[in-house]
């Protein structure tokens, strides 16, 4: 019987376990979940629902193959799909996944620049990254009426895509200034990141991060403002902050970078990131949150809602199957979750016998 001999591999935590043991074990019964819907380092996420099926991107940073895509069918419980990212380019920050006309794309800024990754199925093969030739951070693209593509990103600028997706088709132009926060809150500074938008009736939603990561307890919200042109001029909303960390009592800390998206039974919601009171090792966590709609068109959490209190949970198909890290290492590949530091170097290690074997 061979040794399974153990070696460096970095693998980046999830607790994700624990998270669906919370979901379903809370005061109010199977009806509600607790966040947060990934426990561990998971920020930055970017949902996208395509029919009745929802997946979810997140920060990969150093961690390669990178850019884990989760599925799930009822926004609560998740399974690893694949990785879109296997080729080396630098620490991999805030994504956006998109479709466009049957085709798959992932934003991403790495290494001062911008790439593209895309596929024809989202179980892959995604194609190796194409550099964009720009810099910025935090890409969120948005497609007009006349099918025309657009990248925003973080300090409120926007470029034009070519047709395809894989190329810039003109200069950035600065359209949005940020919602002012008020000079006496605690933040860590303005920084606006993550623009994330979504067209509802005849407007686009324009959904930022803005007041810091990384900094005081209250330091980080979300942000909402429209235009009937995804274009601006961007008008803000009345209900800013939609959501934000009031005080360092609080069970989550910095709250923000959100994504609006629409469910399979036509309610909205918010996913988004924040740190744990007592267990900032952990990173930013990503958690979920209904939105409601005013008759005048803006949205906002409704009343009632606390983040760190039982949710009712979305409705449609419920799955009671719990996701496990444990890997048995049948077959001849390691399981999607498994993560290097720096590089996915394959020629390290082979399976064999349900056993990981070092090459070296």
């Amino acid at each position: 019987m061979k040794n399974t001999i153990i070696f460096s591999l970095l693998f980046q935590l999830s607790f994700l376990a624990n998270a669906q043991y919370q979901t379903n074990t809370n005061a109010k019964g199977d009806g509600y979940y607790v966040n947060p819907i990934f426990a561990g380092d998971y920020p930055d996420p970017s949902i996208l629902r395509d029919g009745s099926d929802y997946y979810i991107v997140h920060s990969s940073f150093d961690y390669y193959p990178g850019l884990l895509i989760w599925h799930s069918k009822d926004l609560i419980h998740w399974a690893p799909v694949t990785n879109a990212l296997h080729k080396y380019i630098g620490s991999v920050w805030a994504p956006d996944l998109v479709k466009y006309k049957n085709k798959y794309y992932i934003y991403f800024p790495a290494n001062n620049t911008n790439y593209v990754v895309t596929a024809d199925s989202m179980n892959g093969p995604w194609s190796d990254p194409v550099d964009l030739k720009i810099g910025n951070i935090d890409p969120g693209h948005i497609t007009d009426a006349e099918g025309k593509r657009y990248l925003y990103f973080g300090g409120g600028g926007y470029v034009p895509l070519s047709d395809d997706g894989l190329s810039i088709a003109g200069e950035l132009k600065h359209t949005y200034d940020g919602w002012p926060i008020p000079r006496e809150w605690t933040i860590e500074g303005f920084f606006m990141e993550g623009p994330k938008l979504a067209k509802r009736g005849d407007y686009y939603y324009l959904t930022v991060a803005e007041g810091g990561t990384a900094g005081p307890a209250t330091s980080h919200m979300v942000i909402s403002a429209r235009s009937k042109s995804p274009l601006g001029p961007w008008e803000n909303s009345p209900y800013n902050p939609i959501i934000r960390t009031q005080g360092s009592s609080e069970r989550w800390w910095s709250k923000g970078h959100g994504t609006l998206f629409e469910d399979a039974a036509g309610n909205w919601w918010l996913v988004f990131h924040g740190y744990e009171n007592g267990h900032y090792h952990m990173g930013r966590q990503t958690m979920l949150q209904p939105v409601e709609w005013t008759n005048d068109g803006w949205y906002k959490t409704p009343d009632g809602i606390k983040t760190d209190e039982p949710i009712k949970r979305p409705l449609g198909t419920l799955s009671n199957a719990v996701f496990t890290l444990n890997d048995n290492f049948e077959g001849n590949t390691l399981k999607p979750q498994w993560k290097f530091y720096g590089e996915y170097d394959t020629s390290r290690f082979h399976l064999s016998e349900n056993s990981l074997i070092s090459s070296r």
